[in-house]
C-alpha cells in the first residue's frame, strides 16, 4: 500500500500550527509578571506589525499599494474583526466559563470556515472533510475535559462570547483568503497584522505594560518571542500556504495547535498525560491524516467520497 506524500502547502500549515501552539511558553511568563491576556495579544500584533510592515514597504512598496479602498474591508475582516477580536472574545469566554470551554468554542472555527468556504469559494464539502472535522473537534472536546473531566457548564454569556470567538477566528481565515485574490501573501499578512493592532491597542492599555517590561529583565525578549516566533512567522507561513490549499482543509490541519500546546505541557512542564489527552491526540492526528493523505489501494466508503450540494450540506448540519 502506497501513501501520497504531503504537499508543501499542508506541511507549511502544519508548521504554522505547531508554532502557534508554542505561545503558552511565552505567555506564562508575561501573565506571571502582570500582563493581561489582551495586553499579551496586543504585543503579539504590534511586534509582528513593526517588523513586517516597514520591511515590506522598503523591499517592494508597489505590492503594499492598495488596489482599491474597498479592499480595506478584507483587512478589517482578517485583522480587526478576525485576529484582534478573536483574542478578545476568547479571553472573555475564559472569564465567563472555563479555559477548557473557551478552547472548544474557539476551535469551532474550522466548522464555520468549512461552511463559509462552500458558499464564498465554492469549496466542496466532501465526506472526507466532514469526517476529519468530526474527529478533530471531538478530539478538542475530549482534550478540554468536557467529556469525563468535569470542565463545568457553559453559561448563556459564555455561550454567546464563545460563539463569537469561533466566528471571529473563522473571519481571519476567510478574510485572508479573500484578500489573496488581489494581493501577495506577504502583503495580506502585513495588513492583517496592522489592522489587528488598530483593533487591540484601544483595548489593551499598552502604557501600563512598559513598567512591567522595565522591571523584569528578559521580558523584552519574551515579548519579541511571542511576536516573532508565535505570530509573525506562523501567520506569514499560513498566509503563503492557503493561496494553494483549500481554506476548509487548512483550518482542519490547524487543529495541530492545541495538540502542540498539550505536548509541550507534558514534556516541558511535567503535566500528566491523561487518558483524555491520549485519546484526543489520536483523534486529531487521525483527522489531519484523513484530510491530507490519499491511501492508494484502500477502498473508501462511498459516503466519504461523496460531494455534497449546499442543500445536502444544510441537511447534514441540521442533523
Amino acid at each position: 500500500m502506497r501513501t501520497k506524500t504531503l504537499s508543501l502547502g499542508p506541511a507549511a500549515i502544519l508548521l504554522a500550527a505547531v508554532l502557534w501552539g508554542t505561545v503558552g511558553m511565552f505567555t506564562r511568563h508575561l501573565y506571571a509578571i502582570g500582563f493581561t491576556p489582551v495586553q499579551a495579544s496586543m504585543w503579539r500584533a504590534v511586534i509582528a506589525t513593526v517588523i513586517l510592515v516597514p520591511a515590506l514597504f522598503i523591499i517592494n512598496p508597489r505590492n503594499m499599494k492598495l488596489k482599491s479602498w474597498k479592499h480595506i474591508g478584507y483587512f478589517l475582516v482578517s485583522g480587526t474583526f478576525g485576529i484582534g477580536m478573536a483574542y478578545v472574545t476568547y479571553f472573555m469566554t475564559i472569564q465567563a466559563s472555563t479555559l477548557a470551554v473557551a478552547a472548544v468554542m474557539l476551535y469551532s472555527s474550522p466548522i464555520m470556515v468549512t461552511i463559509m468556504a462552500r458558499f464564498l469559494f465554492k469549496e466542496k464539502i466532501t465526506g472526507r472533510k466532514g469526517l476529519s472535522l468530526i474527529l478533530a473537534f471531538s478530539g478538542c472536546i475530549v482534550m478540554s475535559g468536557l467529556i469525563g473531566g468535569g470542565a463545568g457548564a457553559l453559561s448563556l454569556k459564555g455561550l454567546a462570547v464563545g460563539f463569537l470567538s469561533g466566528l471571529t477566528y473563522a473571519l481571519y481565515h476567510v478574510g485572508s483568503k479573500m484578500a489573496l485574490k488581489h494581493y501577495e501573501p506577504t502583503t495580506v499578512a502585513g495588513y492583517t497584522f496592522l489592522f489587528s493592532t488598530f483593533g487591540l491597542i484601544p483595548l489593551a492599555q499598552p502604557l501600563k505594560t512598559l513598567p512591567l517590561m522595565a522591571g523584569h529583565p528578559g521580558t523584552i525578549l519574551t515579548v519579541l518571542g511571542v511576536g516573532v516566533l508565535c505570530t509573525l512567522v506562523p501567520y506569514t507561513i499560513y498566509t503563503l500556504a492557503i493561496r494553494n490549499v483549500e481554506i476548509s482543509k487548512a483550518t482542519i490541519i490547524s487543529f495541530a495547535e492545541p495538540l502542540t500546546a498539550t505536548a509541550l505541557g507534558i514534556f516541558l512542564y511535567g503535566e500528566a498525560l491523561t487518558l483524555n489527552a491520549t485519546v484526543a491526540i489520536a483523534l486529531i492526528l487521525a483527522s489531519v491524516v484523513i484530510v491530507n493523505v490519499d491511501l492508494k489501494g484502500v477502498r473508501i466508503p462511498a459516503v466519504l467520497q461523496k460531494k455534497w450540494s449546499p442543500a445536502e450540506s444544510a441537511v447534514m448540519i441540521d442533523k
